[in-house]
């Protein structure tokens, strides 16, 4: 029951991470698809590398190796936050504000 409860958390916040990197350009899908394509590839390595930091200094300090299921969960939490961040930034943007 706790392995399946972990799977479920897992893939919803995978799916949240995958809508809040889309990068929507209402009325231009082309765009929108390339566009979200693109940061996809751009910001995941930021994610990841902050992941790998974070999952090596938590290591070094409970002394132990994280299952990769925490450490995948650990990735998305900081993805999301990094596109929570760039998507207000994006919507900003394309809307014309300050």
């Amino acid at each position: 029951m706790q392995r399946r409860r972990e799977h479920l958390i897992t893939a919803i916040l995978f799916v949240v991470y995958l809508l809040a990197s889309v990068r929507f350009f209402p009325g231009r899908p082309v765009q929108t698809l390339v566009e979200t394509l693109t940061h996809l590839l751009a910001v995941a390595p930021i994610s990841l590398g902050a992941t790998l930091v974070l999952v090596a200094l938590l290591q070094r300090l409970i002394g132990e190796r994280l299952p990769l299921s925490r450490g995948i969960r650990i990735f998305l939490v900081i993805a999301l936050c990094l596109e929570f961040i760039l998507g207000l930034s994006h919507y900003y943007a394309v809307n014309g504000a300050t």
